[in-house]
C-alpha cells in the first residue's frame, strides 16, 4: 500500500515522548482511540511517516500483516516534532510484551509476538488553546442568551 506525500503526513510511532510535543507551542492536544479502518482513511488522505527503531521492524511487520496498514519500515529512526503542518500522531500501543524500564525490548520470540495485542491512539494538536475556546464559547452563549431574551420579551 502506498500513501501520498502531502506535506501534512500523520506521524506513526510505537511510543510518545515529550520531545515530540516541543514543536507545537501553546495549543490543545486531543487523544482518542481509533480503528484500523479510520487509520487507513486518514493515511490515504494525509500520508504517513513512520518513526521506529530498526529493531522494531518485526513488530511493524506484525502490525502490517495483522491489520494490512502498509506501513513503511524505516531504515533509520526518524525523529520528529508535532507542528502546525504535522498535527497528527498515531501511537501503536502494544500490550503483552515484556519490557525493560517501560521500554520495548530489542528482540522477542515469535511466541511472544503471538501474545501481543495492539490498539491505536491518535493525538491531534489544535492550534487554539482550550482556554481560548472556553472563553469564546462563554461569549457566544452570552450573546445567544441576550438574543433569546430580547426576542422573548413582552412589551408592556
Amino acid at each position: 500500500m502506498s500513501y501520498p506525500k502531502t506535506g501534512q503526513e500523520v506521524y506513526v510511532s510505537l511510543n510518545l515522548s515529550n520531545t515530540m510535543l516541543t514543536g507545537i507551542g501553546k495549543g490543545t492536544i486531543t487523544r482518542e482511540e481509533v480503528s484500523v479502518d479510520y487509520l487507513k482513511r486518514l493515511f490515504a488522505e494525509h500520508g504517513v511517516i513512520v518513526s521506529a527503531k530498526p529493531e522494531q521492524h518485526r513488530l511493524l511487520e506484525i502490525v502490517n500483516e495483522t491489520f494490512d496498514l502498509g506501513l513503511e519500515l524505516p531504515e533509520d529512526l526518524k525523529l520528529f516534532q508535532l507542528s502546525e503542518q504535522h498535527r497528527r500522531l498515531v501511537v501503536i500501543n502494544v500490550q503483552g510484551l515484556r519490557r525493560k524500564g517501560g521500554s520495548l525490548l530489542p528482540e522477542y520470540s515469535e511466541e511472544e509476538f503471538g501474545e501481543a495485542t495492539f490498539t491505536f491512539v491518535k493525538y491531534y494538536v489544535q492550534s487554539r488553546h482550550y482556554d481560548e475556546l472556553v472563553e469564546e464559547n462563554k461569549k457566544l452563549k452570552f450573546e445567544l442568551d441576550q438574543e433569546v431574551e430580547w426576542r422573548n420579551r413582552t412589551d408592556n
